[in-house]
């Protein structure tokens, strides 16, 4: 059957984009307590985007490098955008060939386009150059492809990313496609094999995503960050802890995060008031609710307080974005070649450390690197040093201690638990590991197996978190205790 080639979108406003549920079956979230039901998704707007982040199928990437961009690639400081070729195939369904900019991704799992053992993640961007500021890929700016470096199940990101939408958090969406180099200048292996399709947190997803106007995207710039005034440095769009990813050309001050770090920096019921002033507190609840749930140990409600963007609008009020969710569902960081080897003499010890749950009732937690915690106590027995606890995000330690916003977060992590069983999470995985498995080794399939069987583990853990802490009428959460 002859193929389909779509015009590429150019210009014009971009219409809001509809959250789409991939793999799994939408259903509706569970009424199990008397806390609001989850936002319901937008109307599913008809748009070849449906299928580039469609996780039930594999599309096909395909780039052309001259000869001077894989230069470029292949030194691992550079941060430009290069001059490329893209175009995707996807469900019968052909992209015409574009010019585009590509730019190597990631800190700690970057790497080159000539290492083929530790795959390089990119950025493509269509609006990337004089002359293509108006160029977009069906309204979006730009996309990323993550190589799956911290994610052997293949699978983190996906779920994670579902987790959140399902209960009402703005997330990236995701796909699945294989990335082949091609044309007269290539690489000297052009077949890459799997990669992830991930929707880029840029102002099209902002746009589409709140209805509001967006004063400031912030990220942290530093791992083991919190929100202490002595962090958010000057007014400056780059420091050492916080960087300004939207809004600085408009609005070139600090002053929304200064008054947001001031209000946080309380206790009790002052903090659980103040929260409410500068926050989109019940989002926020729920989003370190999904956190626990997928065990995602990288984001700011975890040890590493790592991985999170903030967004506030024009009065100055705060909500979360998840990002970089690959460290979830039981992921343990020896499955990370990289780690493996810049920790060879604790290699033994972590591989069998593989199923790894945070503590979803604590402020403090242990994960699969809080060893380099431990040795920097002066802890040497290692099995204190793998359990080593490490203090999480402050935030979400002085929600527990308040037994207001302790027992809300106990009903929203019901909410999502009690979701994730009637989809049929595990399932779900399962079938998801079974449609990539052709471009899998046998350690990757078995690590999908673990993640999917990880998920029910999880499950059974939550509930048992919810009966000890919390008292119950019937299915529904009354109360819950504070804990500190």
């Amino acid at each position: 059957m002859t193929k389909k080639r779509l015009a590429l979108l150019l210009g014009g406003t971009v219409a809001a984009i509809a959250l789409i549920f991939g793999v799994f079956v939408t259903l509706p979230a569970p009424t199990v307590t008397k806390t609001p039901a989850a936002k319901k998704p937008m109307v599913k707007v008809a748009t070849d985007l449906d299928q580039i982040f469609d996780p039930s199928k594999v599309s096909q990437t395909f780039i052309d490098l001259p000869a001077k961009s894989q230069a470029t690639l292949n030194n691992i400081a550079e941060t430009a955008y290069v001059p490329a070729t893209f175009r995707m195939i996807y469900n019968g369904h052909e992209t015409q060939a574009i010019n585009v900019g590509i730019k190597l991704k990631g800190t700690t799992t970057r790497s080159t386009l000539s290492n083929t053992w530790y795959r390089p993640s990119f950025k493509i961007k269509f609006d990337w150059a004089k002359g293509y500021k108006t160029q977009t890929l069906f309204g979006l700016k730009e996309l990323t492809l993550n190589g799956f470096n911290q994610d052997s199940s293949r699978l983190h990101e996906t779920y994670a990313y579902e987790s959140y939408r399902a209960m009402g958090i703005p997330a990236p969406r995701t796909g699945f496609t294989t990335i082949t180099f091609e044309g007269k200048s290539t690489p000297n292996t052009p077949n890459r094999g799997l990669y992830l399709v991930l929707e880029s947190e840029d102002d099209v997803f902002f746009g589409a995503n709140f209805k509001d106007v967006t004063q400031h995207v912030y990220e942290n710039n530093h791992d083991v960050t919190d929100f202490d005034a002595a962090k958010i440095g000057g007014n400056t769009k780059v420091s050492t802890y916080f960087k300004v990813k939207q809004g600085w050309n408009a609005t070139p001050n600090k002053d929304d995060l200064k008054a947001f770090v001031k209000a946080i920096n309380t206790s009790g019921e002052t903090f659980w008031n103040n929260l409410d002033k500068v926050a989109d507190r019940n989002e926020l609840i729920m989003l370190f609710a999904v956190d626990n749930f997928t065990g995602n140990w990288d984001t700011y409600s975890g040890p590493m307080r790592n991985n999170f963007t903030f967004r506030s609008n024009v009065e100055g009020k705060f909500t979360f974005v998840p990002w970089g969710t690959d460290q979830s569902f039981g992921e343990n960081l020896m499955n990370d070649s990289s780690a493996r080897q810049r920790f060879a003499d604790f290699q033994i010890k972590y591989i069998a450390h593989d199923d790894f749950f945070m503590k979803v009732d604590s402020p403090y937690t242990s994960y699969p690197g809080s060893y380099i915690f431990a040795h920097s106590a002066g802890v040497t027995d290692y099995d204190t040093a793998i359990n080593y606890p490490v203090a999480r995000g402050k935030i979400f330690a002085k929600c527990l201690a308040v037994a207001e916003c302790s027992t809300l977060y106990f009903q929203d992590l019901q909410k999502v638990n009690e979701w994730s069983k009637q989809v049929g999470m595990a399932d779900q995985m399962a079938k998801t590991n079974n449609l990539i498995a052709s471009l899998l080794n046998q350690y990757q399939k078995t690590e999908g197996t673990r993640t999917s069987k990880w998920v029910t583990k999880q499950q059974l853990k939550i509930d048992d978190a919810i009966n000890k802490h919390c008292k119950l009428n019937g299915a529904t959460i009354v109360s819950c205790s504070a804990i500190s």
